[in-house]
């Protein structure tokens, strides 16, 4: 999860700088980010509900 996080924040910050220098951003970029953003969820779900069932 942690590297899913490194990951999206590198690319989200490599988008803003793009979209900072043309002044646009491609659908592709931001499908992808959502993506990745969706698999952080689901582990992040995952990891909740497994904590939630330690006594």
């Amino acid at each position: 999860m942690v590297s899913l996080l490194r990951y999206c924040s590198n690319n989200l910050n490599q988008y803003a700088k793009r979209a900072n220098e043309s002044g646009s951003i491609y659908a592709e970029d931001i499908r992808d980010l959502q993506q990745r953003q969706e698999e952080i969820w689901e582990i992040a779900k995952e990891i909740l509900a497994r904590l939630a069932t330690i006594q």
